[in-house]
């Protein structure tokens, strides 16, 4: 894109740690125009912008996107003085809990079929889905990102860890292929041009999501149940008692589903870290926040998939039951549900 070609139009919904990062990146790229939905964070950060420490892109106080907006419905209405508005991206980052709330109903607004091409930087597997039959005629981009980025405060934004992040399309049968790799393509390359995070596009995002899984779907979920840190469980004798089988059971699976992963994945994944790195994954830090995790697209959706092709996988079934049992914990202070008062009968003249 040329210095004096009109930028992009991009509609960011989900404004985090990992979103706001994002949006720093399209808009530092010079190629896009980013209007951001912040919805509960809209007062502060219009008043205030955004405070930001990053590891990529230095201090920024202050800092705002093109444009700010409370709602997704706000974000379909053209600016004060243009005449119509249409974006070229609509840049997903929210968390995955479809139990919650749908993705597709939520960008519907911001969608122009043919048009928009629709980026899901989000976890799990078969995210894609829903969003291919909802809107058929556009290109869904996803993005299996690594970065440690988060919300801290009312405004700030601390980003320590440098963004790495793999692009491509979901190729499906409504959008002629060419369209599909060339609005990906674009994408990548704005994106790329917008910071010194690592960006690079991949044609088979099935397998990229499902090696991503194999650290999800164990450490992310084992370091949520046990509230331990990454090097807390590497140093335990669960990551060969448990951690690693989970792997080999998701490897299995992913087998079936038609990727193929090697050992060397589970070798690197397992082992590739310090027995001492302090990294606490989002779904731990959820659970020490009180909010839903997102276990039904990272460990339900695989065992569906394990059901569906008579794949044996105990031990991830067992973590996912444990973790619905967590998330039903949270479900409950979230909904204020009064717990009762526990009896004063000795617990031992029980049984």
């Amino acid at each position: 894109m040329g210095s004096n070609a009109p930028k992009c139009n991009v509609c960011l919904i989900g404004s985090g740690g990992v979103g706001t990062i994002g949006s720093v990146v399209l808009e530092n790229s010079g190629r896009a125009h980013v209007t951001a939905v912040l919805r509960s964070k809209y007062k502060i950060v219009s008043e205030k912008g955004w405070d930001i420490e990053s590891v990529d892109h230095g201090t920024l106080k202050g800092w705002k996107p093109s444009r700010i907006v409370a709602t997704v419905s706000e974000a379909a209405l053209p600016p004060s003085g243009a005449e119509a508005q249409q974006y070229d991206y609509v840049f997903v980052s929210t968390k995955q809990l479809p139990d919650s709330y749908s993705v597709t109903e939520l960008i519907r607004p911001v969608v122009t079929p043919g048009v928009t091409a629709i980026v899901l930087i989000q976890n799990g597997l078969d995210i894609e889905l829903p969003i291919i039959e909802a809107f058929p005629k556009n290109t869904v981009i996803s993005g299996v990102s690594v970065i440690g980025s988060r919300t801290v405060g009312e405004n700030g934004i601390a980003h320590i860890g440098s963004e790495r992040v793999i692009m491509g399309p979901h190729f499906h049968d409504g959008l002629d292929r060419e369209t599909q790799i060339r609005q990906a393509t674009e994408f990548v390359a704005m994106y790329d041009s917008g910071g010194p995070g690592i960006v690079s596009l991949d044609l088979d995002m099935p397998k990229a999501r499902w090696y991503k899984l194999l650290w999800n779907g164990t450490f992310n979920t084992l370091c949520a149940l046990m509230k331990m840190d990454v090097g807390e469980v590497q140093s335990s004798k669960g990551r060969e008692s448990l951690l690693v089988p989970m792997m080999r059971e998701l490897v299995a699976i992913a087998k079936e589903d038609g990727v193929e992963l090697p050992e060397a994945a589970i070798q690197k994944l397992a082992y590739g870290l310090p027995d001492d790195c302090p990294y606490r994954p989002s779904m731990l830090v959820d659970v020490e926040q009180g909010r839903l995790m997102e276990i039904e697209v990272i460990l339900g959706n695989a065992l569906k998939k394990a059901e569906k092709y008579g794949v044996s996988a105990p031990k991830c079934s067992t973590v996912y039951e444990l973790l619905k049992m967590e998330q039903w914990r949270i479900q409950q202070d979230l909904s204020g549900v009064v717990k009762a008062k526990p009896s004063k009968v000795d617990g031992t003249s029980l049984f």
